[in-house]
């Protein structure tokens, strides 16, 4: 397990509450916002499975062109959320198996966003926990 920037990368909102920063966007975070600056390559946090590539059709807010991988870690279901990102930039498919930083897509500011960042989001067993928190406890 790793943090999906191989150098240290500011975090500019974190998980919880907070002032909805935008029109589409909501006012309870589901993840982090990360910012490596744009066009930075994003790693894959664990080895697992790709199940959703694409552009998000919205819902509560829009995460605009998405990744998602479940992984099998302890085990525990988890899933990765990597939004926002340069859209066409999605360098995996449904169904391909991932290695721990392996390039995935690339930073962008797609979807319900005001500017160039990473949102990472984390899922255990369907529920969103802090992904700070837990890459904290869990990375290498």
């Amino acid at each position: 397990i790793q943090w999906p920037f191989t150098r240290y990368v500011p975090i500019a909102s974190g998980f919880g509450p907070r002032s909805a920063p935008c029109g589409g966007c909501s006012s309870f975070h589901d993840g982090i916002d990360m910012l490596p600056g744009g066009g930075s390559p994003i790693g894959a946090i664990a080895p697992g499975v790709v199940t959703i590539v694409g552009q998000d059709s919205g819902g509560y807010a829009s995460y605009g062109t998405r990744v998602v991988i479940a992984h099998v870690i302890n085990g525990q279901r988890v899933e990765s959320l990597y939004a926002h990102m340069i859209a066409g930039s999605p360098t995996v498919t449904v169904g391909q198996t991932v290695t721990v930083g392996q390039t995935i897509g690339l930073v962008g500011s797609t979807g319900a966003s005001t500017g160039a960042h990473l949102h990472l989001g984390i899922s255990l067993d369907g529920a969103f926990i802090d992904p700070y928190a837990w890459l904290i406890a869990n990375a290498n």
